[in-house]
């Protein structure tokens, strides 16, 4: 038998990647060029005349222009002169960002105040550099809503660009044999899955981190200094709250930044190992871990969590504009093996995968990923690694017999604690009784709060009305169900006499209702939302008793995870004989 021919890369493949760079770099360019061109300059320009020493000016000339075109903007031109350190000197700039624009009234209210002057002969107060007179400026204000609506732009733009040309050119293209047949070992082809040393995602996390912590807070800062005494001194209690949320938002972002650098130092590269190599549909995903810097002892506990996703994009019935989503095909829950290696601790573990799931494809508009997660449980250790692993239908099996980890006997006390945090199970005559109390859906409250800060700080700092609009509405919605989870109780009953919730708010009946047995289908599943935190997503679910007229009663929401909500259901189906779906 003749060796095997290295794969080769296909020209779709290369030409896909170099249209994916051309479209990506637009985007890049925009929001690097906004940031480097625009937003620093000023908050430099900004910054250098905050020393600059106040002088009497004379103007000679004062303008607002209105610009025509798709829409009205102004601008202000004046000339004025003053003295200083004995000469007399005249200058031209009046703001620190020069140009036309409509970001609120500022060019109005400027122009209105300086042409008023003129008429009257009356000085106006400039700002002057005292190393070089000529440098002066009538408004050194920093204007929060017009740095606002740069920063959409890097942020947005930067953003998809960057993301596009890194997810682009980080794995190699796919490859095909030259005899034109599918290549069989495609994961071969993938750099970062060739040698079997799969490295997690925390280097990607971190940067992500630290990029939006950085372009954040150069932003949040510099603005809420300028504009917050105006604010405390004018009683603005929206603008200041919305400055607070904004710069609050930037100090979460940078703790997390923080966390992630110090999380990547203490437990350092970490490399996955798989056997088989790649992980099997239809036969076993095992894996090594080693973890040197953490000594064995032989209470660790590491949960293990194996997922199938569905990356897909989505367009809302009459926009033009997509939204990349996820949802998860297939998942497994279970505990690792933990033994000593050397000074450090050594991680095994194996999963049973059942045959027909889809295999992992290159990134594209809709494809199919696996992800492996490992995270540390039932003690300070604060490990938390994500990995990207190749799983194909190969129906290979490990060549180390461990039990599959999905079956470990620590996984039951992990899930009822985890299902504990959030209500009360009683088993009771003929079923089962369950008190949801409030204090549910807090991660929602973090989110919302940091949308709706957003749109109150844009409307504030006059940013046109869709930032506000489309901020706000979002991220009212989200706190208004988040307060709806903090705020509200849900007890149910179900067993051989049927369903009966009371979903209680503050303690006030908000809405109960009572359903016999006989119209009771089954039990199900329900997604509720899902949170990110940098590459580390988690889902939420609700347990729902969906009727026989096709009508749902939800009995348990804000469960984590789809393995601790399955457990609920199987308990409650277990408790109260009602079949499950």
């Amino acid at each position: 038998m003749s060796p095997r021919t290295p794969p080769r890369s296909t020209a779709p493949a290369k030409s896909g990647r170099w249209l994916l760079t051309l479209f990506a770099l637009p985007f890049a360019g925009v929001g690097i060029g906004m940031l480097l061109l625009s937003v620093l300059p000023t908050l430099h320009d900004w910054t250098r005349m905050q020393s600059w020493q106040p002088v009497d000016a004379t103007l000679l000339s004062a303008r607002l222009n209105v610009h025509s075109g798709k829409s009205r903007t102004y601008s202000v031109s004046a000339r004025y002169r003053f003295e200083m350190a004995g000469r007399v000197v005249e200058g031209q700039r009046v703001a620190i960002t020069e140009g036309a624009d409509n970001i609120g009234d500022f060019q109005q209210r400027l122009g209105t105040r300086l042409e008023q002057a003129l008429a009257r002969g009356q000085t106006v107060r400039a700002w002057a550099d005292p190393a070089n007179p000529s440098d002066a400026v009538i408004d050194r204000s920093l204007r929060g809503g017009l740095l606002a609506f740069k920063m959409v732009f890097v942020l947005v733009f930067g953003a998809v660009g960057i993301g596009l040309l890194v997810f682009t050119w980080r794995s190699r293209p796919e490859t095909t044999a030259p005899s034109g047949n599918a290549d069989p070992s495609p994961w071969l082809a993938r750099r970062e899955w060739a040698h079997n040393q799969i490295r997690s995602n925390k280097r990607l996390e971190v940067m992500v981190a630290w990029g939006f912590a950085t372009v954040w807070n150069l932003f949040a800062w510099p603005v809420t200094a300028a504009s917050l005494p105006q604010h405390l001194r004018q009683g603005n209690t929206i603008a200041t709250v919305a400055l607070g949320a904004f710069v609050a938002a930037g100090l979460g972002l940078l703790a997390w930044a923080v966390r992630a650098t110090r999380d990547a130092r203490r437990f350092g590269d970490l490399h996955l190992v798989l056997d088989p190599f790649p992980g099997a549909i239809g036969g076993d995903f095992g894996a090594t871990l080693d973890l040197p810097t953490v000594p064995w002892q032989g209470d660790q506990r590491f949960l293990v969590t194996l997922r199938c996703i569905q990356h897909y994009r989505t367009r809302s019935a009459g926009e033009n504009s997509t939204e990349a989503r996820e949802q998860t095909v297939w998942q497994s829950e279970g505990m690792a093996q933990v033994e000593p290696h050397g000074s450090g601790s050594r991680l095994r573990f194996r999963f049973a995968v059942p045959g027909g799931l889809p295999a992992a494809e290159a990134p594209a508009n809709d494809y199919h990923a696996w992800r492996l997660r490992v995270e540390s449980t039932g003690s300070d250790l604060g490990l938390d690694r994500s990995f990207d692993v190749p799983v194909y239908a190969t129906g290979a099996s490990t060549h180390h017999l461990i039990p599959d980890a999905a079956q470990h006997p620590a996984l039951q006390p992990l899930r009822e604690a985890q299902i504990d945090e959030i209500s009360d199970l009683e088993a009771i005559a003929g079923g089962v009784r369950l008190y949801q109390p409030y204090a549910r859906g807090w991660p929602l409250a973090l989110t919302g709060g940091a949308f709706a800060g957003i749109g109150l700080f844009a409307g504030a700092k006059g940013a046109p009305l869709l930032f506000p609009i489309v901020f706000g509405t979002l991220g009212g919605a989200l706190l208004l169900y988040a307060l709806f989870c903090l705020t509200n109780s849900l007890r149910v009953d179900l067993g051989t006499r049927g369903l009966r919730t009371e979903r209680r708010i503050l303690g006030l009946m908000l809405r109960w209702r009572q359903v016999p047995p006989q119209d009771i289908a089954r039990l199900r599943l329900k997604e509720s939302y899902t949170t990110q935190a940098g590459t580390r997503s988690t889902t939420y679910y609700r347990v729902q008793v969906e009727l026989r007229n096709g009508q749902a009663i939800t009995v348990a929401d804000s469960l984590r995870g789809r393995e601790t909500a399955e457990h609920l259901l199987r308990t409650l189906a277990e408790l109260t004989g009602y079949m499950r779906g």
